[in-house]
């Protein structure tokens, strides 16, 4: 059973999410989402007020009946700030959020050193970022690596774009040399987690996400740009890890064993010949025919494309759509939506501002000890002041 301490830390969680998601609600708005009574909601919400983390906007019209006239109640922008980064084997971009989620800088640059490990990838980015941080005076960093990463311990297990083979210790390093938290996550997980956070209240239940990036396939073995594809799941709101975090590795049902990459082409032959008539449109199709297995058997309700195929986005879609349409048994219309990011490049660094934010106004879950809402506000933000 909980106790009393993780009930109370619930209900500011719950009262603090309900704001963040429904900018503009009052206190009676939340005590009839929520169930909770009066007194409780009116208490936590004086706690974000007092503490700098919530804010009156406006008042309402009062009732036919008179009486007080309801206050529109929401996040306070400057609460925080936060730092969103995607790294890659030659480039990194990143883009400072407030508590809201706003987009307040963004930045890109080339990374010149081929030999790099990731950490070092991480630590050039840093120094020229840190004028940045300052400024700002940004709480946190999130970052968005290829790969597969535990997101509660913080550990890389596997990377094909950074060559690393076994578990690498990420987010403690990486803190040692922000000198900031440093929390990292899949890049197509990231993707979601700032789709989610966009769609605010009105969330899309089901959903894949599809990256789509070119970069050098191993730093350990540099060649010919590829394509490089991820998937980020979200099933019934949430981000969707599997057992081991590895949900969403793509690798086509058409690759044959002799190919290296995550297509029936080599990837450096797919490199080479991505500008020629029809490799597009071969590629999408590959993708369509595994993509179509997902949204089929998982009833997802929508799909959205981020990255290198957002550039020939009629083509996607339409290709996407028959791969779709053609592998369903019935006679009806499959009722899935085709979308595209508009983040552009910054589509990985803003997602994963999104993770970040769900860290700070989640629920948390009593039966893992990872901390969400209120206990990661008190320990990872205010305490810090």
């Amino acid at each position: 059973m909980a106790t009393q301490n993780q009930i109370n830390n619930i209900n500011m969680s719950r009262v603090l999410r309900s704001i963040w998601l429904n900018r503009g609600y009052s206190r009676a708005d939340i005590c009839r989402e929520l169930g909770l009574n009066k007194s409780t909601v009116t208490k936590n919400v004086q706690i974000l007020l007092d503490l700098g983390i919530a804010e009156e906007i406006s008042e309402g019209s009062s009732t036919p009946q008179g009486g007080r006239r309801p206050v529109a109640l929401g996040i306070r922008q400057d609460f925080c700030y936060i730092m969103g980064m995607e790294i890659q084997t030659e480039s990194y971009r990143a883009v400072i959020c407030n508590a809201r989620g706003e987009v307040v800088f963004s930045r890109s640059n080339t990374l010149n050193h081929d030999d790099c490990s990731i950490l070092e990838h991480f630590s050039h980015s840093i120094e020229e970022l840190r004028p940045f941080l300052k400024e700002f005076g940004v709480s946190g960093i999130a970052l968005g690596v290829s790969g597969v990463i535990n997101t509660r311990t913080g550990i890389i297990r596997r990377s094909m774009g950074f060559g690393i083979q076994e578990p690498l210790d990420f987010s403690a390093e990486a803190e040692r040399v922000a000198g900031l938290p440093v929390y990292i996550e899949n890049d197509a997980n990231c993707c979601c987690w700032g789709d989610l956070a966009g769609q605010m209240a009105v969330r899309e239940e089901n959903s894949l996400f599809l990256l789509s990036e070119f970069r050098e396939r191993n730093i350990l073995n540099p060649g010919h740009p590829s394509l490089s594809v991820g998937m980020g799941l979200v099933l019934n709101g949430q981000v969707h890890y599997g057992k081991d975090y590895s949900a969403g590795e793509f690798t086509s049902a058409l690759r044959e064993e002799a190919h290296s990459g995550q297509f029936s082409q080599n990837p450096e032959d797919l490199g080479r010949r991505w500008q020629e008539p029809g490799q597009v449109e071969r590629t999408v199709l590959e993708l369509g025919r595994n993509i179509a297995l997902l949204v089929n058997s998982l009833n997802l309700s929508r799909i959205v494309i981020g990255g290198v195929l957002s550039q020939y986005s009629s083509l996607t879609a339409a290709v996407l759509e028959k791969c779709v349409e053609d592998s369903w048994p019935y006679d009806d219309r499959v009722n899935c939506q085709i979308e595209f990011s508009d983040k552009g490049e910054f589509a990985v660094a803003d997602g994963a501002c999104g993770f970040y934010l769900e860290k700070m106004f989640g629920l948390p879950d009593v039966e893992h000890s990872e901390e969400k809402g209120w206990a990661f506000i008190q320990s990872r933000l205010l305490a810090r002041r």
